[in-house]
């Protein structure tokens, strides 16, 4: 009976991360030279795979340690593709946030959706800084 009930549960917890992985389709590889945080969590500077998930509102990125994070994202129309794929961050006194992945030729960008309590956007001296994509 335990061997079953083990056998079980294995299958499902496989079955789960295959169905989980499917919708997943990396887009681009940056190497982002400072720390910054993206919806509210704080990462290293370092190299990064940005993959999309369950078709556009839900993003990951993952650094070489292979820490995962997801995030939410509002799709938001631009006026003119951008030529290459980048990142957009905002630069306050906090230091750098994630406020944007736009994708190589596509008219629509991932707005990231900061976690609820946010200040960032109240701070009056504000820059951006623009990190482009290595590669697909």
């Amino acid at each position: 009976m335990n061997l079953m009930r083990m056998l079980a549960v294995t299958a499902l917890l496989a079955s789960s991360h295959l169905v989980y992985g499917q919708g997943e389709t990396q887009v681009m590889t940056v190497n982002v030279p400072f720390a910054f945080t993206a919806a509210g969590v704080s990462l290293p500077a370092g190299r990064y795979v940005i993959s999309r998930v369950q078709e556009g509102h839900l993003w990951k990125l993952r650094n070489f340690d292979h820490m995962d994070v997801y995030l939410t994202v509002t799709p938001r129309e631009v006026s003119k593709a951008p030529a290459n794929s980048l990142l957009l961050f905002d630069r306050d006194a906090t230091g750098y946030a994630l406020r944007q992945i736009r994708e190589r030729a596509q008219t629509d960008v991932a707005q990231i959706v900061e976690p609820s309590g946010s200040k960032r956007h109240e701070l009056p001296a504000q820059e951006v800084a623009t990190v482009r994509a290595l590669g697909r």
